[in-house]
């Protein structure tokens, strides 16, 4: 105010310098030499040349004044979690990475499978490179179009991937730090059966009939959407990290009812609940249109408790205790200690992914009566072990986005985390029961899939799976000694939502006397997601 009035003062007194007195008529040209008026007009002009210094210094305190305003606002925000002007809502934030199975906002989610958003509160956000290494939000390469982030979204099967991310499509809840969102699909699929199999509407290749069998057993096929799955999301910025709650199923169970799939929490980098075990690398799972999946793969979700350090920007550390669940053959399995799994994942850029898991667990059952379902008093137990090194990595050599993906899993009784001999059942160990002793199955599976781009919209994946059991010497002849699975399909995104392929299947049995059984099934699937 003070400078305002000042500067009209200046101007006043230029304009009355300026002017004749009332009455009197102008100076003579003469007067213009006047020394006295000369003199007057300097100093007016020198106070406004002050007064325009003094204008622009003020503007520059002012202009520093809105910067630290703005500045101070933004940091606001961050702490209460609100998105920064011009973005997306965004609960919290990760820096922008790749992905990893079970803990991996791609984000985290997802950390952020879904995507990865800016530190929150502390600055390293829980699960960083979990989350990030997971971000299925975002296409899987850099430079991708914006069509192939439904791709990416639609390979990933694993919630903990989408820990920290933008949260795209989550509705706000009013008066909170909170958001909720409902999501899943619609999943029609048509299998085709040119050979028998137990399940129809999936390629299990362990119930692959070996030798012969009634012609009653015709192959069947199938049309089902149970696959559906119903997901609901809730996340909460706290100063510790994100809150999450996460809860999803499908309609697989018995007619058609709703299973769980999925029910966990998260905070910071505690995760407590029911999802994929630690043991898994979500990453290093091939695409493909079998319900069923591959036959090596480690597949199996169980209740846990894990904790997931992170130690710099490229590797992850993940400490699980969870339901160990002994499946036993000639007797019960008796669950008392939890499984113990260490998994290290390791990514030093986005073209490359190495995961490398331990697995210990007690293996306790009691003996089945002979004849009988009943079980006597005695208890055996045995001490089992499993390692299982996976990973991904790009091979450019036609596409950029192409990739190979591996798996190698070994141990004594892991049957149960391996996925062909989970669908069967029982085996983890088994009773001799001629001696009462409590013997262990020694099992190897591997496998390789390479995926190839055909365009932005479309991809083939060509995927060749191996399990092998060494049976103890005392089973029979017809026991479950080794499979082979092979697929090839092709896989399309007409539109972002919806999700469509065609595969191949063949498979093979082969029991431990050298009996083998060979089948083969077409699937096709169109999935609507939402």
């Amino acid at each position: 105010m003070k400078l305002a009035t000042s500067h009209a003062k200046a101007l006043l007194l230029a304009a009355c310098l300026a002017m004749p007195a009332h009455g009197q008529q102008a100076p003579p040209a003469s007067a213009a030499t006047d020394p006295t008026p000369s003199m007057d007009m300097a100093e007016v002009i020198a106070l406004l040349q002050q007064q325009q210094k003094e204008l622009a210094e003020q503007r520059r305190r002012l202009d520093a004044q809105a910067d630290r305003i703005a500045s101070l606002t933004a940091e606001l925000d961050a702490l209460r979690g609100l998105p920064a002007a011009g973005t997306e809502p965004v609960i919290a934030s990760a820096p922008a990475q790749p992905e990893k199975p079970g803990g991996t906002l791609p984000e985290k989610p997802g950390k952020t499978p879904e995507s990865v958003p800016a530190p929150a509160v502390p600055e390293e956000p829980p699960t960083q490179a979990v989350a990030a290494a997971v971000d299925t939000s975002k296409p899987a390469n850099q430079g991708e179009p914006t069509d192939e982030k439904a791709v990416a979204i639609a390979q990933a099967d694993d919630p903990t991937q989408d820990l920290l991310s933008s949260f795209p499509g989550a509705w706000r809840l009013p008066g909170t730090d909170s958001a909720f969102k409902v999501g899943g699909f619609v999943r029609t699929a048509i299998v085709l059966n040119w050979d028998v199999l137990e399940i129809p509407d999936r390629f299990i290749v362990g119930s692959i009939p070996v030798g012969t069998y009634n012609d009653e057993n015709a192959a069947q096929s199938s049309i089902t959407a149970d696959q559906s799955r119903l997901n609901f999301d809730f996340r909460e910025s706290t100063r510790a990290g994100i809150l999450r709650a996460f809860i999803e199923g499908d309609f697989t169970g018995d007619g058609n009812t709703f299973k769980l799939r999925h029910a966990f929490g998260q905070w910071d980098r505690v995760l407590a609940g029911q999802t994929w075990s630690a043991f898994v690398d979500t990453n290093a799972t091939p695409e493909g249109v079998d319900f069923e999946g591959l036959n090596a793969r480690i597949n199996v979700r169980q209740s846990q408790v894990r904790f997931s350090p992170q130690f710099g920007e490229h590797f992850s550390l993940e400490l699980s205790l969870e339901d160990p669940n002994p499946q036993i053959q000639n007797g019960s399995g008796i669950t008392r200690i939890p499984d113990f799994v260490v998994a290290g994942r390791f990514q030093p850029h986005q073209r490359l992914h190495v995961r490398a898991a331990l697995l210990g667990r007690q293996i306790r059952g009691q003996e089945a009566i002979p004849g009988s379902s009943e079980v006597d008093g005695g208890i055996e137990k045995q001490y089992a072990w499993g390692y299982s090194l996976s990973g991904s990595f790009s091979t450019p050599y036609f596409d950029n986005r192409d990739k190979f993906l591996f798996q190698v899993n070994k141990g004594d009784g892991i049957g149960r985390y391996v996925n062909d001999l989970n669908s069967i059942g029982n085996y983890d160990g088994i009773f001799d029961q001629s001696t009462g002793d409590l013997q262990l199955f020694n099992v190897f599976a591997t496998y390789g899939s390479l995926q190839h781009w055909w365009g932005n919209t479309s991809r083939s994946n060509f995927t060749l799976g191996y399990v092998d059991i060494n049976n103890p010497g005392f089973i029979e002849g017809d026991a479950y000694k080794r499979t082979i699975r092979a697929s090839a399909n092709y896989m399309w995104n007409p539109i972002p939502s919806v999700d469509t392929g065609i595969e191949y299947l063949w498979g093979r049995r082969e029991n431990k006397d050298g009996e083998h059984g060979d089948a083969q099934q077409v699937q096709m699937m169109i999935r609507y997601m939402f």
